[in-house]
C-alpha cells in the first residue's frame, strides 16, 4: 500500500517539477525517491501503470514523453531496477523532434526499439 501511494505521489510531483525546476534538479529529486524494501515489480508492469495513471490524469498535466520516461525511471529505481533515461532528437535543425525514453539492461523499457533509432541521443543518465 505504502509503495503505491508512493507511485502515485510521483505521478503528480513529476510534473509540477518538470515545469518549475530545472532538469537537473528534476533528475536530483527522481534520484533521491525513496525506494520500497521488498517489492520488485516487472518494468513492463510498471509501464503500463503509467500509462493507465497518466491516461486518467490528464487534466492535471500533460501526458509528455519526458513526463512518462521520468515517472518510469523513478519508479523503476523504487522497486530496485537501475534504469537509464535518454533524451534524444531527430531532424533537421529548424524541424527536430526531441523524444525521452527508458532503458533497462540495454533494451528499451516499453517502447519500440526502431522508433528510438532514429534519434541521436544528447542525454543519459542513471544507471
Amino acid at each position: 500500500m505504502r509503495e503505491r501511494a508512493m507511485a502515485l505521489a510521483l505521478t503528480f510531483l513529476v510534473p509540477v517539477a518538470l515545469r518549475l525546476l530545472p532538469l537537473r534538479m528534476t533528475l536530483a529529486l527522481c534520484d533521491a525517491w525513496p525506494r520500497s524494501p521488498g517489492n520488485r515489480a516487472s518494468a513492463v508492469a510498471l509501464a503500463r501503470r503509467i500509462d493507465r495513471w497518466m491516461q486518467h490524469g490528464r487534466f492535471l498535466w500533460r501526458p509528455t514523453c519526458l513526463t512518462r520516461a521520468l515517472v518510469l525511471y523513478t519508479m523503476l529505481r523504487q522497486h530496485g531496477h537501475t534504469p537509464e533515461l535518454h533524451i534524444g532528437a531527430r531532424g533537421p535543425r529548424l524541424k527536430f523532434s526531441a523524444h525521452a525514453w527508458v532503458s533497462l539492461g540495454g533494451g528499451v523499457v516499453a517502447e519500440p526499439d526502431a522508433s528510438i533509432a532514429e534519434y541521436r541521443l544528447l542525454i543519459a543518465h542513471g544507471a
